[in-house]
């Protein structure tokens, strides 16, 4: 009985390592890039579903697209650019992939970037910025306007004065008031985090 058993955890872990093996070989994605003129962007939609997502501030007038993708690139429509991101295969991941947008001094209509359970960072600025994870952890700098933000088991780190207390409610938080200085040209945000953290900073 002991040899069956012994056989049969070689069999199993074997399979596994078989399993591993064909996950690095089913995932044929590579890095990808694309630019786009900034005044021609007006809205920015990215979804993913176990990617994280990270918005940083351009050095030009571009926005610029970074992602790993075993297609091609998303191209920019009436003004509205949207990304996509699938896992690059249907086996398993050993590390999730990074969506990066580089977005230029400028205000955008509407940003919204969505994630499973990807972590999402963002630095830069918009009319109105919606964020959401469903399991994974929100930073955001150099933001200041109305902000709605709550979760639904993690916590919100606020690093600059708010007009309202974050209030704790069950096994999550939630915020909404002011954040910055009191001129913010009506720039909004909306955050929601089912079980990851949301981490706010100033400029």
């Amino acid at each position: 009985m002991t040899k069956y058993k012994g056989k049969k955890w070689f069999v199993l872990i074997e399979a596994a390592f078989v399993i591993l093996v064909l996950a690095g070989c089913g995932d044929k994605a590579v890095e990808k890039t694309a630019s786009f003129e900034g005044s021609k962007v007006q809205q920015i939609k990215v979804e993913t579903e176990g990617q994280s997502i990270k918005v940083s501030r351009s050095k030009d007038s571009e926005v610029k697209l970074r992602m790993k993708t075993s297609g091609e690139l998303p191209a920019l429509e009436a003004g509205v650019l949207t990304v996509k991101a699938k896992p690059a295969s249907g086996f398993i991941h050993l590390k999730n992939a990074t969506v990066y947008l580089e977005l230029p001094e400028q205000s955008f209509e509407s940003i919204r970037l969505t994630t499973a359970s990807g972590n999402i960072t963002f630095e830069g600025q918009g009319q109105t910025i919606l964020l959401n994870a469903d399991s994974g952890n929100i930073t955001v700098n150099g933001f200041t306007g109305e902000i709605d933000a709550s979760t639904q088991s993690g916590k919100i780190n606020l690093d600059v004065e708010a007009s309202t207390e974050i209030q704790t409610d069950g096994g999550g938080q939630s915020l909404n008031g002011t954040v910055g200085t009191a001129n913010t040209e009506a720039s909004t945000m909306s955050v929601h985090s089912a079980s990851g953290n949301i981490n706010l900073f100033g400029n």
